[in-house]
């Protein structure tokens, strides 16, 4: 019932705050979520590549190639 997490996958955000040890804090429209992925600074561009509850899993974008 509880799947309000799953519609973000696919999404990109930027990271609000640094995930540190494999966590960290993201803002999602106006809820701040849990996030888990490798170690990354804020303003770090992410994709939601899955959902745990109400864990989003990222990881960072990759840069364009030029």
């Amino acid at each position: 019932l509880n799947k309000r997490s799953q519609k973000f996958v696919g999404d990109t955000y930027t990271l609000d705050e640094p995930i540190v040890n494999g966590k960290g804090r993201m803002k999602v429209g106006d809820s701040w979520w849990r996030v888990e992925g490798p170690d990354m600074p804020a303003q770090t561009r992410v994709k939601v590549v899955s959902a745990e509850g109400v864990v989003l899993n990222v990881l960072p974008l990759e840069a364009p190639a030029t």
